[in-house]
C-alpha cells in the first residue's frame, strides 16, 4: 500500500505540473469563454493540488478527502478541456488533434485514481498510518508486516519481539 500511496502522490505532482504547463502555454487565445473558464478552474486547482500533495505526503487526517477532491477536479478539468478540444478540431478542422486526445486520456486516468483512493483497503491503510491518530493504550490499529507488507490488526502496547506474522512467519517487531 505504501507503494500505491507514493504512486498516487507522484501522479498528483505530474498532474499539477501538466496543468501548470497547460496554463503557461495553452491560454494565449483572446478571451474566449472556454479559455476564461479553464483559466479560473486552473487557478483554483493549482493551490488545491499543492495542499493535497503536502497533506497526502504527511498522511494528515483530512488528506485523503482533499486528495480525492483534487484528483476529481483535475481529472474533470482535463477531460472537459480534452473533449472541447476534440470538438473544436472536428468542427473547424484546425489545431492539434493529438493534444486533446492526450488531455482526455489524462483526465480519465486521473478520475480512475479517485476510485483507488476510495477503496476500503486503501482508506483503512491510510487512516491507520495517519500522523494525527490518537490511539489509546489498548486500541487496535492496522499495521503492515515488515517482511511481506500484509495488513494486520495489532495492539501496539501488547507487541513483543517474539510475535510473528501469520502470513510469512517473520518477526513483527524488529529488535534494534
Amino acid at each position: 500500500m505504501s507503494r500505491l500511496h507514493a504512486h498516487i502522490i507522484r501522479f498528483s505532482i505530474i498532474d499539477t505540473i501538466l496543468v501548470l504547463l497547460l496554463l503557461m502555454t495553452g491560454f494565449n487565445g483572446a478571451g474566449s469563454t472556454v479559455t476564461l473558464f479553464a483559466l479560473f478552474a486552473v487557478l483554483l486547482i493549482i493551490p488545491l493540488s499543492a495542499v493535497s500533495i503536502v497533506m497526502l505526503h504527511r498522511k494528515s487526517s483530512g488528506g485523503l478527502n482533499v486528495g480525492i477532491a483534487n484528483l476529481s477536479l483535475t481529472g474533470s478539468l482535463l477531460l472537459l478541456i480534452g473533449i472541447l478540444g476534440l470538438y473544436s478540431h472536428v468542427s473547424t478542422a484546425e489545431g492539434s488533434f493529438l493534444l486533446p486526445i492526450a488531455l482526455t486520456l489524462l483526465g480519465v486516468s486521473s478520475l480512475r485514481r479517485v476510485t483507488t483512493m476510495r477503496n476500503d483497503a486503501y482508506t483503512t491503510w491510510y487512516n491507520s498510518h495517519s500522523t494525527t491518530i490518537d490511539a489509546g493504550e489498548n486500541s487496535e490499529i492496522l499495521s503492515t508486516c515488515p517482511g511481506c507488507e500484509s495488513i494486520l490488526a495489532v495492539i501496539p502496547s501488547k507487541l513483543t519481539t517474539e510475535d510473528l506474522c501469520p502470513n510469512c512467519g517473520s518477526k513483527l517487531v524488529l529488535a534494534d
